[in-house]
């Protein structure tokens, strides 16, 4: 019921700012989403108007995870006693948690393709050009479909062996297994919704995949709450319900990028044919961004790695602390989505200077919702940790004390979301890959594992590290951000359009 309240809340504030938006679009005679991005004075304002979908659909991205952890909750095991009862429900948090850097590093290729695919599309729409826009979404979505199909064999294959490589053992191993085997089914038709979304958002569409996200979350609580609640499915109907929702969804993505005849973007099936010469830009443009996203992931998974080394209910605790670190960002990442399109867009048309407005616009209010944010969680920390972790009471209290160090990380982060779009904007996605390997692999893990081995900090490590890395990684963005030419990486011959 909880979830459902939410989801009424963020579709008012949506609907209410479409409504403001529709106004604003209407007063400028009609102009449109891109138009808007290239001319209206109000920067902030527009980004904000953009970015309440796109809040959305993260959020309920999120939501995905918390809802299986929700229903995990919820699950009876007949027959066995309290406390080994609480250890099983802990063995399948934890499970959740270790298993979600996997799903993301096989991800990672397919959102490197979308950064790129979307750099790309805005850049040449922003200058005009349609056409090639619509050729770049027709093979990021070739592209998307066969990393996907690898992704799916590859990860049901090797899961067993990947997860005894982190050190996972006993009950945390089995039901690790069986939630990663069954979540690569999901792979195929993600990734063709991140092309999807990549196709649509470049062109100032926040909508569409807004109301898709909102039909998969409502899917997978139907499902996932049938089969652990009704079929008695464990953690397996968790990962079952997910999987089905996800791929429900597809149909429809599929159907609006060859038939939608309103849309900036249009595919044609003819479209679909190979073309290796943008199939090679896709590539070219979205490597640094894949490793980036890799890289990520992969420093998570080994985080995780490290943390298995504590006690169940410890990593009960941090997976539940992760979660609400999840919903708590979503804000700062969904500007710093539509941070890259505006950037994108203006680059494209050769307007440097809005360009970088755009950035100080979106920097500002990054700080101000995560700061909102940060108040949030200083007043309302434990009733977010009970409620997630209610069946589970060993874990509450690791849980709280990482919330203490997150109220300090969020703003931070906050900023390193405005710096990713700012460069994947730009065109400039190596920069992002160097961002994110140090603020991971040079700050966060050499911390945690100084004061885990050398300090004997234990968990609060992980937290010490959160808050050192992601200072770090705010002042490296800024320092990053000041080799930002902001010239295009599509040939145009646009003037530069002044505000």
């Amino acid at each position: 019921m909880l979830f459902l309240l939410f989801l009424i809340f963020f579709l008012a504030v949506y609907v209410k700012s479409d409504r403001k938006l529709k106004f604003e679009i209407k007063k400028r005679n009609k102009e449109s989403k891109t138009e808007m991005m290239l001319h209206s004075k109000k920067i902030m304002w527009n980004i904000f108007l953009l970015a309440v979908p796109i809040m959305l659909s993260n959020f309920l991205k999120s939501i995905h995870d918390v809802v299986d952890l929700y229903y995990v909750g919820e699950i009876v095991l007949p027959g066995v006693a309290q406390d080994i009862a609480e250890k099983s429900l802990e063995a399948m948090f934890s499970a959740i948690n270790v298993t979600t850097p996997i799903i993301s590093v096989c991800q990672a290729l397919a959102m490197g393709f979308m950064v790129a695919g979307s750099a790309l599309m805005s850049q040449y729409l922003g200058a005009g050009k349609n056409e090639n826009a619509r050729k770049v979404s027709a093979q990021l979505l070739l592209m998307c479909f066969c990393v996907g199909v690898i992704a799916n064999i590859g990860l049901f294959i090797l899961a067993p062996n990947i997860l005894s490589l982190m050190g996972a053992k006993d009950l945390i191993y089995k039901y690790s297994v069986i939630y990663v085997r069954y979540r690569a089914f999901e792979l195929i038709g993600l990734f063709v919704f991140y092309a999807f979304q990549a196709t649509r958002q470049s062109s100032g569409d926040t909508v569409t995949p807004v109301i898709l996200n909102v039909v998969a979350i409502i899917l997978n609580i139907i499902f996932s709450g049938f089969f652990i609640l009704v079929m008695k499915m464990d953690i397996t109907g968790a990962a079952l319900g997910t999987v089905i929702a996800n791929m429900l969804i597809i149909p429809p993505c599929l159907i609006m990028l060859l038939c939608d005849k309103k849309s900036a973007i249009q595919l044609r099936f003819k479209d679909l044919i190979p073309d290796f010469k943008n199939i090679f830009r896709i590539f070219k443009l979205g490597l640094p961004a894949a490793l980036s996203q890799a890289f990520t992931s992969l420093a998570f998974l080994l985080i995780n790695s490290l943390m298995l080394g504590f006690e169940s209910h410890i990593v009960a605790g941090i997976s539940g602390g992760n979660k609400i670190n999840s919903l708590l960002l979503f804000p700062a990442m969904a500007v710093g989505s539509v941070l890259a399109t505006f950037v994108g867009q203006n680059v494209g048309v050769g307007n440097p200077k809005r360009a970088q407005k755009c950035v100080l616009s979106a920097a500002v209010l990054s700080l101000i919702i995560t700061g909102i944010g940060s108040v949030l969680l200083f007043l309302f920390n434990r009733p977010m940790v009970n409620f997630i972790l209610r069946n589970t009471p060993a874990a509450v209290e690791p849980c709280v004390r990482y919330m203490y160090f997150l109220i300090v990380g969020l703003p931070l982060m906050g900023l390193f979301q405005v710096f990713v779009g700012t460069f994947q904007g730009a065109g400039k996605t190596g920069l992002g890959l160097i961002l994110s390997s140090i603020r991971l692999w040079v700050l966060r893990i050499p911390v945690i594992w100084f004061m885990i081995n050398i300090l004997g900090r234990g968990e609060s490590s992980v937290w010490y590290a959160m808050v050192i890395s992601n200072f770090g990684a705010a002042i490296i963005g800024l320092i990053l951000y000041l080799f930002v030419d902001f010239k295009p990486v599509i040939k145009q011959k646009k003037k530069i359009i002044e505000d």
